[in-house]
């Protein structure tokens, strides 16, 4: 290998799923090519673990992160390891706040979710879109996210999806500096709240550490905000072709696009395959 690599933590959409949500045949070799190197592979999604493809739950025989970091899993077996929550005072709160802006509010609890239903009507144009785009319509159901909450003890997340550009700036304006808040997002059009010190970099950095490994032994490969923390601390990241300019600015290197099989690119590279 031409780099002393020992864990690859790769995200999901937009690195190694396509825009049709499809993992190409040369990114699965290129997984087996690294597993049979004895390489720990760690997706580091922020999806729900629900809705993470089989291909992927496959490959994972160590450890996985979900939620953006807000929970580990030991794997084959999904324990969950590590997790952060809001606790219900704060949830509430949260939606109380949420619903003073014009989007439909979403709230991650344990392995499943719910929709608002004040925002049952609001499916049409970039929100149904998204919705469909993710493959969440038909996964999750509504109701009143104040009850849900107040109810539930695994409030991992809250996100807002907006039609409106205009008002998801209003809404992050209104979120950004808040010292209980770690706000990231996974598209243009929405905004994920989650409990401070929530993010992928931290839950790579734990990976590391419960594996023996240092971080100089990571890669990462990632596409979007959600992932500049742990790009930010592998010892060698790689921004996918399709990643903003910021995104492409912290991470060391730069691959093909994810229509391209960029995320194969860049392990094959550190394999020294083609």
């Amino acid at each position: 290998m031409r780099h002393q690599v020992k864990l690859i933590a790769f995200d999901l959409d937009g690195t190694v799923l396509n825009s049709r949500k499809e993992i190409s045949a040369r990114t699965i070799k290129a997984f087996q090519n690294a597993l049979d190197a004895g390489i720990r592979l760690v997706p580091a999604t922020g999806r729900q673990y629900s809705a993470i493809p089989q291909e992927v739950v496959n490959v994972s025989r160590s450890l996985l992160i979900a939620n953006n970091g807000a929970q580990v899993f030991e794997m084959p077996v999904k324990k969950t390891i590590r997790e952060y929550c809001f606790d219900a005072k704060t949830a509430v709160s949260l939606v109380r706040e949420l619903r003073a802006f014009n989007g439909m509010i979403f709230a991650a609890h344990g392995d499943v979710g719910v929709y608002d239903d004040k925002g049952a009507g609001f499916l049409s144009g970039v929100t149904k879109r998204i919705l469909d785009k993710y493959g969440w319509w038909n996964e999750h159901p509504f109701a009143d996210v104040e009850t849900v909450t107040g109810e539930k003890k695994h409030i991992l997340k809250m996100v807002m999806i907006f039609e409106d550009l205009d008002e998801r700036k209003r809404a992050l304006d209104y979120f950004t500096g808040r010292p209980d808040l770690y706000i990231t997002f996974f598209d243009d059009n929405n905004i994920e709240l989650m409990p401070a010190g929530t993010n992928k970099g931290g839950a790579l950095k734990f990976c590391a550490g419960r594996l023996g490994l240092s971080l100089d032994e990571v890669m990462a490969i990632g596409d979007s905000d959600n992932d500049r923390e742990m790009l930010c601390i592998a010892g060698l990241s790689v921004a996918m072709g399709n990643a903003s300019a910021e995104i492409k600015a912290a991470a060391g290197q730069t691959t093909k696009s994810c229509e391209e099989d960029g995320a194969a690119l860049a392990i094959e590279a550190i394999l020294g395959s083609d």
